[in-house]
C-alpha cells in the first residue's frame, strides 16, 4: 500500500487534509456531481447519516408545524364548511406569506409525491394543483430553479392517461376535465413566468403538448389536455404556426375514428365533444394575434362579416370537415379568414410566393 503524500515516516498526521476512516466513509455517502443539494437528496429518499443533520437543522419547529398544518388542511376532503374554510385559508397563507422560502423544496416534493401516487384521486390532484398555483402566486418566492420540478406534476395532471377513478359518471368526468383545464392554465403560467430564466422551458413544454396532441393512440382526455396545454403555453402564435397546419390530419386521423368509435358505443360521446370543443376554443385564440404578426388585416377589418360559400369550402379542405363545420357554425367571418390566412405562413417565412 502506498502511503499518502501527507505522511511523515509512513504515518499520516491528524490534520484536515487526512480524513479518518469513518470520515472517508461518510464522504462516500454524500451525493456526487455539480449542483447537488443535500436537502433535496434527502427529500428524494437518500436518507444517509451524513445528510440527515443538514435537513433537520434547516427548518425551525415553527416551519415544520406550519408545513404539517398546511398539508393536513389541504388533504382533508370533508365537506364540512369549517374544513372548506380552513382549506381556503391554507392556500391563501401559502399565496401571501413572505417567509416560506425554506419550505419551497418540501412543497415541491409534496406535490410531486402526491400526484405520482394518487392519480386515481381527483380531489388530491386538484388540491396539489391549487397548492402549485398558490406557490406561483407568491411574489416573494424565488421559484425559478424549481420550474422544471414544478412542471412535471402539472404535466401529469394535464396529460396522464388516468386522472381520477375509472368508470365514472357525468359529474366525476366533468371534474376530471376541469382538472385538466386547470393544469393547462398552470403550465401556461409556468412557461410565461419562468421563460426569462429558463429559455428552454417554453419550447420544451410546447413540443411536449404538440407531440401528445398529434398522437392518434392517445385517448380523448389526453388529447384534450394536450390542446389545452398547447394553447396556454404557446398562445395564439403557436395555434397559428404549429397547430392549424396539422388540423386536417387530426380531423381525418384522430377525430373521425373517435366519432366512429363513439357511434359504436365504445367511448363516451361527451369525451369526443369535449375534445372537439377544446380544439375549437384553441382556434379562437387567433383573434388575439397582434396586428404585426403578418395577418392580412384588410381581410379582418369587419368590412364583410358574412362567411362566403367559397371560404367555407376552403376551410373544409384546410382543417377538415368536422372542425370546419364547427368553426363555420360560430358565424365568425373574421376568425374563418384568420384561419385561412394561416395557409400562407410557410411561404411568408421562406420569403417565397
Amino acid at each position: 500500500m502506498i502511503a499518502h503524500w501527507l505522511a511523515i515516516e509512513g504515518v499520516q498526521p491528524a490534520i484536515p487534509q487526512n480524513p479518518t476512516t469513518s470520515e472517508a466513509r461518510a464522504q462516500e455517502l454524500l451525493p456526487k456531481g455539480p449542483g447537488v443539494n443535500p436537502a433535496l437528496a434527502a427529500l428524494a429518499g437518500h436518507d444517509s447519516v451524513a445528510q440527515r443533520p443538514s435537513v433537520k437543522h434547516i427548518l425551525s419547529k415553527e416551519l415544520i408545524l406550519y408545513f404539517d398544518k398546511i398539508q393536513a388542511a389541504l388533504l382533508d376532503d370533508s365537506p364540512e364548511p369549517e374544513v372548506l374554510q380552513l382549506r381556503q385559508a391554507a392556500l391563501a397563507s401559502v399565496r401571501d406569506d413572505p417567509g416560506l422560502h425554506q419550505l419551497v423544496p418540501y412543497f415541491v416534493n409534496l406535490i410531486a409525491n402526491r400526484v405520482t401516487h394518487h392519480l386515481d384521486d381527483t380531489f388530491t390532484l386538484r388540491q396539489m394543483m391549487e397548492l402549485t398555483a398558490s406557490l406561483i402566486d407568491n411574489k416573494t418566492l424565488f421559484l425559478d430553479p424549481y420550474a422544471n420540478p414544478i412542471s412535471a406534476p402539472v404535466l401529469t395532471c394535464l396529460m396522464a392517461r388516468r386522472v381520477g377513478p375509472d368508470n365514472v359518471g357525468a359529474d366525476a368526468l366533468k371534474d376530471q376535465y376541469q382538472l385538466r383545464e386547470f393544469a393547462g392554465s398552470l403550465v401556461g403560467r409556468i412557461a410565461t413566468r419562468y421563460a426569462r430564466s429558463n429559455s428552454l422551458l417554453r419550447p420544451k413544454l410546447t413540443r411536449t403538448c404538440l407531440k401528445y396532441f398529434l398522437d392518434p393512440t392517445k385517448p380523448p382526455a389526453v388529447l384534450f389536455g394536450a390542446i389545452c396545454g398547447l394553447a396556454a403555453v404557446g398562445g395564439p402564435e403557436a395555434i397559428r404556426i404549429l397547430l392549424l397546419k396539422n388540423l386536417e390530419s387530426v380531423d381525418s386521423g384522430i377525430l373521425q375514428p373517435l366519432i366512429d368509435r363513439r357511434d359504436r358505443g365504445e367511448i363516451s360521446g361527451a369525451e369526443v365533444e369535449m375534445l372537439i370543443g377544446g380544439i375549437v376554443q384553441a382556434i379562437t385564440l387567433l383573434t388575439q394575434v397582434p396586428h404585426d404578426s403578418g395577418v392580412d388585416i384588410a381581410m379582418t377589418n369587419g368590412i364583410d362579416d358574412t362567411i362566403r360559400d367559397g371560404e367555407a369550402a376552403q376551410l373544409h379542405g384546410f382543417i377538415g370537415p368536422i372542425l370546419a363545420s364547427r368553426l363555420v357554425s360560430l358565424g365568425d367571418a373574421k376568425l374563418v379568414r384568420l384561419v385561412l390566412d394561416a395557409r400562407y405562413i410557410r411561404h411568408e417565412a421562406m420569403g417565397t410566393d
